[in-house]
């Protein structure tokens, strides 16, 4: 019987559910097998993934170690995408139809409440982020729709996952679990993005993507969230660092706005930092009136150890710190979003996304991007895309004057070659000014260092900025 819909669950699979079969035998485990050698040779494929899939939720397998034993089961004339559907209803069906353990947490053994000065340890701070985020920490980042909260955000959890330094700032590496809330498409596309970018594979990044949003005052969904750390943390060790994107989607039942609704909220995530020793990082909505706190209680910004604004001014994303409870303030953060082509997908249209590229802290007016001059930017990066180069690679990247300046006339909008001459050595000019460019025997690099910073052989010796 070919399963196209899965109906009769008792039937093709009820002995696991009733302890007639043990899943921990070598006998099961040959049948195991067997089933998964026939599915892919395509005989009887739904009912052997059917039994496979129950047999994984049984042993405790979570949904994305599930789709890794299932990939190589993808039958010729399908696509992953496909499987990936079929297998994610089987697994939805298994938990429904309570073929999941019951997991129990067990809590660690707690230290005395109480203890004197004398045996206490003086540490100095310990960050997951140099002076930005401390480890065991809560933190927020806050600001309007499509200021870049959530770029900045992914840009967090994939250096921490990764071990990549964040901006050139160190980072403690570290398992990254991300509550994505909303927009979760774009978010996998920005983490693919900014694997591409950094040069860096996806199964090195350390970084877990939730399915859904998770209401954190919820006790059901709070719980699954534990159980499901608990289990990657059995393997990994515990989380580096959570974060909910957004709290709005994230806060569960309640009201933001109510003092008290928000302390049940900030207990449950201190409860999560105290459980896996780990920090917290809050993606947050700026305030209706006020666009210099987040929205809701500010019983919130009390409990924070660090917060931070991140707006948007034409093409500059700024992340400013509003609070640092023991620590200076750093200074403000400047980025430009870059855009990054990843290819097409399999019905062939166009994927894009893109990363964010530091461009100095306290950085002057004066260094600011002008229009004319993000235009020259965008053609270089094209002008390296055309050569077969991705259109955003953050090592250095090198482009003769002639191939820079021959795109850049394609795309320029002024009336007549000697207009279009002027705006490009004008633009060419500017930017070397400004440090975005170093300039050799007419080799242009264009380099992700601060803005205003007069480059220097020692600079390239030093190697790319990442």
């Amino acid at each position: 019987m070919t399963l196209h819909r899965i109906e009769d669950w008792d039937h093709i699979i009820g002995p696991v559910k009733t302890g007639q079969i043990d899943l921990n035998k070598s006998s099961v485990q040959l049948d195991r097998e067997m089933a998964s050698e026939t599915a892919m040779n395509g005989y009887q494929w739904h009912n052997n993934m059917l039994r496979l899939v129950a047999s994984w939720v049984a042993k405790g397998n979570t949904d994305t170690e599930i789709h890794t034993l299932a990939a190589p089961h993808t039958l010729t004339g399908f696509t992953i995408q496909q499987t990936q559907q079929d297998v994610q209803t089987m697994i939805d069906g298994a938990r429904n139809k309570g073929f999941a353990p019951k997991v129990s947490i067990v809590s660690k053994e707690r230290p005395p409440l109480l203890e004197h000065i004398k045996n206490i340890k003086l540490t100095a701070p310990q960050y997951l982020i140099n002076g930005l985020i401390e480890e065991q920490s809560m933190s927020q980042m806050f600001g309007d729709p499509g200021s870049g909260k959530s770029f900045m955000a992914i840009d967090v959890a994939c250096s921490i996952g990764s071990g990549k330094d964040f901006h050139g700032r160190p980072v403690a590496r570290g398992f990254v679990v991300y509550v994505a809330g909303e927009a979760r498409k774009g978010a996998i596309r920005r983490m693919n993005a900014w694997a591409i970018a950094h040069s860096v594979q996806l199964a090195d990044i350390s970084l877990y993507v939730s399915r859904t949003a998770v209401g954190i005052r919820n006790d059901n969904q709070f719980d699954e969230l534990k159980r499901e750390i608990h289990s990657i943390a059995d393997e990994f060790g515990e989380p580096a660092l959570i974060i909910l994107d957004t709290l709005a989607r994230n806060f569960g039942d309640g009201d933001e706005n109510i003092a008290a609704d928000m302390s049940g909220f900030i207990a449950k995530v201190d409860g999560l930092n105290d459980e896996f020793n780990c920090a917290s990082l809050i993606i947050h909505h700026s305030g209706h009136g006020d666009k210099d706190r987040g929205r809701g209680s500010s019983s919130l910004k009390g409990a924070l150890d660090s917060e931070y604004r991140i707006s948007k001014s034409q093409d500059c994303i700024k992340m400013t710190c509003t609070k640092m409870k023991d620590e200076e303030e750093p200074d403000p953060l400047l980025f430009y979003l870059i855009p990054i082509d990843m290819g097409k997908d399999e019905n062939g249209d166009p994927v894009g996304s893109a990363v964010l590229e530091f461009r100095g802290a306290g950085v002057p007016e004066s260094a600011r991007l002008k229009p004319s001059e993000y235009f020259a930017i965008e053609t270089f990066h094209e002008a390296a895309a055309e050569l077969g180069e991705p259109v955003l690679n953050l090592n250095l990247k090198q482009l003769h004057l002639d191939q820079w300046r021959e795109v850049f006339y394609k795309r320029a909008t002024q009336p007549d070659p000697d207009s279009k001459r002027k705006a490009f050595d004008r633009a060419r000019r500017d930017l070397q000014l400004k440090g975005w460019l170093i300039v050799e025997n007419d080799m242009y690099t264009l380099t992700p260092r601060t803005p205003g910073q007069s480059p220097d052989k020692q600079d390239l010796d030093r190697g790319p900025l990442e």
